[in-house]
């Protein structure tokens, strides 16, 4: 039988100011002190989406020996019986270190290392103020 995931639903009045959300599959980052003041100073009808999360700041770092042997395994197929053991024998550690050292060069930077990924859902539990016809 399967397990039933239960979904933690947060209300963003209740959430402090400097906690990060996002809509799901946005790119754009909020802090809820932003998001509030969007929605009750400006009138931003974010309330009308249901996707909202929490966020959680990552980083990712390559890993060299991991990308090596992904690579040795797709070339197997074109290759004769064996070819992967002596490819994976030739990958000393210093062989390894270099070509971690050359991918940590090529993605010091944040530009393709960081992301984040959805954790709670948020309920947007306030909305703007009604507009007053004059």
């Amino acid at each position: 039988m399967e397990k039933m995931q239960v979904v933690k639903r947060l209300k963003l009045s209740e959430l402090a100011d400097d906690v990060e959300v996002s809509i799901e599959e946005s790119s754009t980052v909020y802090t809820v002190a932003e998001l509030k003041h969007e929605i009750l100073e400006i009138g931003e009808p974010h309330h009308e989406s249901s996707n909202w999360y929490t966020i959680t700041r990552k980083r990712w770092k390559p890993n060299a020996m991991h990308m090596v042997e992904n690579y040795i395994e797709r070339e197997y197929d074109e290759m004769y019986e064996d070819w992967d053991s002596r490819a994976m024998d030739c990958l000393t550690d210093e062989v390894v270190s270099k070509i971690q050292s050359i991918l940590d060069k090529a993605f010091e930077g944040d530009y393709a290392t960081l992301y984040w990924t959805c954790e709670d859902r948020v309920e947007i539990d306030i909305q703007p103020p009604p507009v007053v016809n004059a």
